[in-house]
């Protein structure tokens, strides 16, 4: 004959693992802060000194030779949020929309707290 009682010592006390309810969620505020760099080659109208040292307009500069070429990191998160917002209103399945809708969010908020061009 079977014991239906066969559990290890302590398994029918409020202490059980099994026993136990999950603590609540609790929301918290996180700052993120990522360092991204990028090698990239621009055009400019600028010519060589004789050193054969790129010699960037002082009034263009590094960065607006970059920009003249190349979109900003919060150009294209503002783009990104645009074409999800597209997306959004099409026919997608549910899982995709949690997916798009956590894109979404990811994208919104940055803001730039440091910017450095260099030219070689």
């Amino acid at each position: 004959m079977y014991d239906n009682y066969n559990y290890p010592p302590g398994a029918d006390t409020p202490d059980a693992p099994w026993n136990q309810v999950n603590p609540p969620e609790v929301d918290f505020d996180v700052e993120a802060i990522v360092n991204l760099s990028r090698t990239a080659k621009v055009t400019t109208d600028c010519v060589y000194n004789d050193d054969g040292d790129i010699r960037i307009c002082e009034d263009y500069g590094a960065k607006g030779a970059y920009y003249a070429d190349y979109a900003s990191i919060p150009e294209m998160l503002d783009e990104l949020v645009k074409y999800i917002d597209g997306e959004m209103l099409g026919d997608i399945s549910d899982k995709r929309k949690e997916e798009l809708m956590r894109l979404r969010a990811s994208a919104a908020g940055w803001q730039i707290d440091d910017e450095e061009y260099n030219s070689y």
